[in-house]
C-alpha cells in the first residue's frame, strides 16, 4: 500500500508540474486530486493498521512537503526559464527621443490641425506630429516646442 500512495503522490507531482505548460487546468486538477487520493490513503488504509497514527501523520506530512519544495523548486528554475525561451520576446528596441532638426525647446509654430491633443504643427516650415500639453489648442493656433517625446513634440498653445 505505501507503494501505491508513493505513487500517487508522484504521479499527482508530475501533474501538477505539467500544468504549468498545458492550458484549460485540466491536469491540474487530475494532479490535486491523486495528492488528495494518496493523503486519503495514508490515513485509512488498513494494510497500514500497524502504523500509529503520528506515523501516518508524519507520512502526510512529508507528502505535503515534498510537493511544495517540488513544485517550488520547479517554478522557481526549471518551468519559468523553458517557458521564457519559448514564448518570450527578448529582442530589445533602441530608439531616441531625440529633438527633430529645426525644432529645438523654444521654437515657435502654427497649430495645423485641432490639437486634442494630438495633431500636427508646423514649425519652421516643416510639418511635426505634436501634442499639446494643456490637452487642447484649436487649428492655427500659436505653439511653442517644450520638448521632445519619442515619436511626436510636446508643445503648448501661447
Amino acid at each position: 500500500m505505501l507503494t501505491s500512495i508513493l505513487t500517487l503522490a508522484l504521479f499527482g507531482i508530475l501533474l501538477l508540474m505539467l500544468e504549468t505548460f498545458l492550458p484549460g487546468m485540466i491536469a491540474g486538477i487530475i494532479g490535486t486530486l491523486s495528492l488528495l487520493a494518496a493523503l486519503w490513503l495514508t490515513f485509512t488504509a488498513e494494510d497500514l493498521n500497524h502504523w500509529s497514527s503520528t506515523e501516518r501523520t508524519a507520512l502526510a506530512i512529508g507528502i505535503v512537503v515534498g510537493t511544495g519544495v517540488i513544485m517550488l523548486t520547479w517554478l522557481k528554475w526549471f518551468a519559468v526559464k523553458f517557458f521564457r525561451r519559448g514564448f518570450m520576446l527578448e529582442a530589445t528596441i533602441e530608439g531616441n527621443a531625440e529633438m527633430p532638426s529645426n525644432a529645438t525647446p523654444g521654437s515657435q509654430g502654427i497649430a495645423v490641425t485641432e490639437l486634442r491633443p494630438l495633431g500636427h504643427a508646423e514649425i519652421d516650415g516643416k510639418r511635426f506630429e505634436v501634442r499639446c500639453q494643456t490637452g487642447h489648442a484649436p487649428a492655427g493656433a500659436r505653439i511653442e516646442v517644450i520638448a521632445a517625446e519619442f515619436g511626436s513634440l510636446l508643445v503648448r498653445a501661447i
